[in-house]
């Protein structure tokens, strides 16, 4: 399996704080069969100001450790970034890392928010030649009292251009109840494209995928399932073509009833 968001990289953000942090989460992955991984640590968030060379200089120590230690996982280099003034200059000047350096910029909502007028920009950074992942909506209260929204983004613009993101924690109820309830709406529905981990600790949102995978499975089954931890995420690194298009369903008059 393949886990494109993880924040596994030593001190560099909320996520591990030491190397051995590090290294019990990258054996913790391999144990779940996860064979590769993108760090994403939290960047240009208001919080967090990690520098694209230095995420790479990380991940070029860590490799030399896993290949001494002999765990068969890969790391690639990203970012999880929140929307500012000027991400088109930070694409354009290379200082915000896409997923493995491809088209895919990993985004996250604030968790209260959305900001105004973001199809113009996801239409404007496809139109630069970029993509867009939206990581975790399910954890933003706007998607949850209106997942709605994202049948709308999703239909206003191609197929694969924006993919959506969901937590493994969240379909196993560790995020709590309404991010469950959102994400199997969203999971139901064709609105979801990848499950990644999110993972920050081997403690706690840890680095597994499996329960999550198996919950997917039991709402659109395992063939499915598998696709949202193999093949779309490896099409995303490696710029492969994409499975068959899942056409979005409308949540709206469900969520209404419900």
């Amino acid at each position: 399996m393949i886990d494109i968001h993880n924040h596994l990289l030593p001190g560099l953000d909320d996520g591990a704080r030491d190397i051995d942090e590090t290294l019990q989460m990258c054996r913790m992955a391999v144990e779940d069969g996860i064979r590769a991984i993108v760090a994403t640590p939290h960047s240009f968030d208001g919080k967090f100001l990690n520098q694209a060379d230095s995420i790479k200089s990380h991940i070029r120590d860590l490799k030399a450790i896993l290949t001494e230690t002999g765990l068969d996982l890969t790391v690639m280099p990203g970012m999880e970034v929140r929307i500012v003034a000027d991400l088109h200059q930070l694409l354009a000047d290379r200082k915000i890392l896409t997923l493995n350096e491809g088209k895919y910029v990993l985004i996250e909502f604030h968790p209260s928010q959305i900001p105004v007028g973001f199809e113009n920009l996801a239409r404007s950074l496809v139109a630069s030649g970029f993509a867009l992942v939206l990581g975790h909506p399910e954890m933003n209260s706007v998607i949850q009292n209106n997942p709605a929204y994202l049948f709308k983004l999703l239909m206003r613009l191609n197929p694969w251009e924006v993919l959506i993101q969901v937590s493994a924690d969240s379909l196993t109820g560790d995020n709590g109840f309404w991010a469950k309830r959102t994400v199997i709406t969203l999971v139901k529905h064709n609105l979801a494209h990848i499950i990644a981990t999110d993972a920050h600790s081997s403690l706690k949102r840890t680095p597994r995928l499996s329960g999550a995978v198996k919950a997917a499975s039991e709402l659109i089954g395992s063939e499915n399932a598998m696709k949202m931890v193999q093949e779309i995420p490896k099409a995303v690194l490696e710029g492969g073509a994409f499975p068959e298009i899942w056409e979005p369903i409308n949540p709206r008059r469900w969520w209404r009833i419900l």
